[in-house]
């Protein structure tokens, strides 16, 4: 994920502090620093409003503490680097073109299968987390066959599962560390039958050095080879900080036909207020340089959602209110600009929420018809 400030995660807002933190190459000079500096030809450098003389001026000084990838750890910095093969994301191995699966406009996410005892019939497709379905100590799979999947998580036997890569740093870490076993586990993924994942979104911070931004590009880069090379069709997350990053992730895709979805996540920094224009933007950008047709898989970002969808061939919107608003006893109502508002649905707790679920997914899908028409395939409303 994107994170603006590590601020974020302490639930504090200082919008003056994150302001000064964003990159925007049109108003503000390349950091003095910058201009000698032996990685600015993949990094592209900083333009910040407050402007240090490097990226090291993000350096915590504290080498003991802190696991960013910094060239003020020179031993473990190596190793990072070479874990990766540089950060040049040429060399990553081409993948084979994969047929992936034709998504709906809008998949709901489903965290688990607790409080309910039916199956969820409503949408031909569902999202489970990735960390949900595999182990958190080898990577193995949780379940032993695509129907204990279905059962664990309450769907249909037939129903279509996308994995969502997208979460907090430990289990982005602990995918990671898996070395070659990722391979293993993205085989088991696919003894399960499950149709498509978004990669990990390995996270790019506005206050830490920019090697280990471009060190968690790589990653993202190299586990979506993975997940191709294994047979598992995959959106590519492009994580970005910069307009060079943006720039390198262009490149990348408009070398490699076999990248044909692409996946992006506006519930952290890149969908704050002032910043989510930007990110659209940029998103638009890349999906214009690119002379083929790309699918845009998305979570949040609704305020900039028709201007994606007018620049790609296809957008998935990944919904996390329906399941997450059902489980606190809340129920969707329609308002009167067509949005949803939720109210409190209070219930015993022994109560199962099935229904409940099964009718505020059909309101949530029911205020997407303005862009219904513009989203390929066009949205599926249940009954």
């Amino acid at each position: 994920m994107l994170t603006e400030i590590d601020v974020h995660s302490e639930g504090l807002r200082n919008a003056r502090l994150e302001k000064r933190l964003w990159n925007c190459r049109d108003r503000y000079s390349l950091s003095l620093g910058c201009t000698s500096c032996p990685d600015r030809t993949v990094c592209g450098g900083l333009q910040l409003e407050n402007t240090p003389f490097d990226c090291l001026g993000f350096c915590c000084g504290k080498p003991n503490d802190c696991d960013a990838v910094c060239r003020n750890k020179p031993e473990e910095f190596a190793q990072r680097v070479r874990e990766i093969g540089g950060f040049s994301l040429t060399n990553v191995p081409r993948a084979p073109l994969l047929q992936a699966p034709l998504l709906p406009a809008l998949i709901p996410i489903m965290f688990h299968g607790d409080k309910r005892h039916s199956t969820f019939c409503e949408s031909r497709m569902v999202s489970l987390p990735l960390y949900k379905v595999i182990s958190r100590h080898d990577g193995s799979v949780r379940y032993g066959s695509p129907e204990a999947l279905a059962e664990g998580f309450g769907i249909g036997r037939d129903t279509s599962v996308l994995l969502t890569g997208t979460a907090i740093d430990p289990p982005l870490e602990r995918w990671w560390s898996l070395g070659s076993d990722r391979r293993k586990a993205i085989r088991a993924l696919i003894g399960l039958k499950v149709s498509m994942v978004t990669t990990p979104n390995f996270s790019l911070f506005t206050d830490q050095p920019r090697w280990d931004d471009m060190h968690s590009m790589k990653r993202i880069a190299i586990v979506h080879e993975e997940f191709l090379s294994e047979g598992l069709p995959a959106a590519l997350h492009v994580n970005a900080r910069t307009e060079s990053d943006w720039e390198r992730w262009s490149d990348y895709v408009k070398a490699r036909p076999e990248v044909t979805h692409l996946a992006y996540e506006f519930g952290t920094g890149a969908g704050w207020g002032e910043r989510i224009d930007w990110h659209a933007d940029q998103l638009v950008r890349l999906a214009n340089a690119v002379d083929r047709p790309l699918h845009l898989v998305v979570r949040g970002g609704t305020k900039v959602l028709s201007i994606l969808a007018a620049a790609f061939a296809g957008l998935t919107v990944l919904d996390t209110s329906a399941f997450l608003k059902t489980m606190k006893r809340q129920r969707a109502i329609r308002n009167g600009n067509g949005a949803v508002d939720w109210k409190s649905c209070p219930t015993d707790a022994t109560q199962m929420l099935d229904n409940l679920f099964a009718e505020n997914w059909k309101t949530v899908v029911g205020c997407y018809p303005g862009l219904a028409g513009r989203f390929t395939p066009p949205l599926e409303a249940a009954g």
